[in-house]
């Protein structure tokens, strides 16, 4: 087996395995987000935009796009998806540093990017990033996994499933100490991989809704409010994803 780099491989299946549902779910909160607060998305940062599914929406929608990601795995799709497309700049960032060529007027990070963020002066070093990307006024809509929904994705048995021509094994251990989730995933296939088993190894972790929110308010976010992603309602016990809307 050859150990590489979250989503070296899984960059070719992700959106089957997760990203088209994800962005489903994504696309009907954006548009109900969008009416509520009356979101300005002219020009819009997609930050950690993956495979570009949400930047491709944008795009469609006229915005001016700047489609940001670390990994140059997934940018490599998103350039596929996002080709030809008007208005779109990609751009290869570790978000903890990002530095964007202009001010926009919305921010979105979505589907638990910063929740992969494992030390506490990482991730308020992004949300102090995000900020000084937005004018006064500007949004940031930003949504992490709750300690419920990755304790919950925590499993004893090992799960093994076929996407298109990839076998995957999917292990994942929920440490509670840590509040750490850790997904093991064992990919063999006739793809890329020619029959080669590879693994990638992916880590989230959960962070407290009040602290989240008052980094926020400390890095200068004048206007903070947390939603249950599932509805947009009040968040609960068992909310399984927060969703943040921070005004500059």
């Amino acid at each position: 087996m050859i150990r590489v780099p979250a989503y070296r491989v899984t960059s070719l299946i992700y959106d089957r395995l997760v990203g088209i549902y994800a962005h489903e779910q994504w696309r009907e909160n954006l548009e109900r987000l969008e009416r509520r607060f009356a979101l300005d998305l002219s020009r819009v940062a997609d930050v950690a935009c993956g495979t570009g599914l949400a930047s491709l929406y944008f795009a469609d929608r006229g915005c001016e796009v700047l489609a940001v990601d670390a990994s140059p795995d997934m940018l490599r799709v998103a350039a596929r998806r996002l080709e030809g497309r008007k208005g779109v700049c990609l751009i290869r960032q570790d978000m903890r540093y990002l530095q964007l060529p202009a001010t926009v007027t919305t921010l979105v990070c979505a589907t638990d990017s910063l929740n992969h963020l494992l030390r506490e002066r990482d991730v308020k070093r992004v949300l102090a990033s995000f900020r000084r990307a937005l004018p006064r006024g500007g949004h940031l809509l930003l949504d992490m996994n709750t300690a419920w929904q990755l304790r919950e994705g925590g499993d004893e048995d090992d799960w093994v499933f076929e996407v298109d021509e990839w076998r995957l094994s999917w292990r994942s251990r929920w440490d509670e100490a840590r509040m750490t989730a850790t997904l093991t995933m064992v990919l063999e296939g006739n793809g890329a991989g020619g029959g080669e088993r590879w693994v990638e190894v992916h880590q989230e972790r959960a962070y407290p809704l009040e602290w989240v929110a008052g980094c926020l308010k400390e890095v200068g976010f004048r206007w903070v409010e947390v939603l249950d992603a599932a509805g947009l309602g009040k968040p609960g016990t068992r909310t399984r994803r927060l969703q943040y809307v921070a005004r500059a």
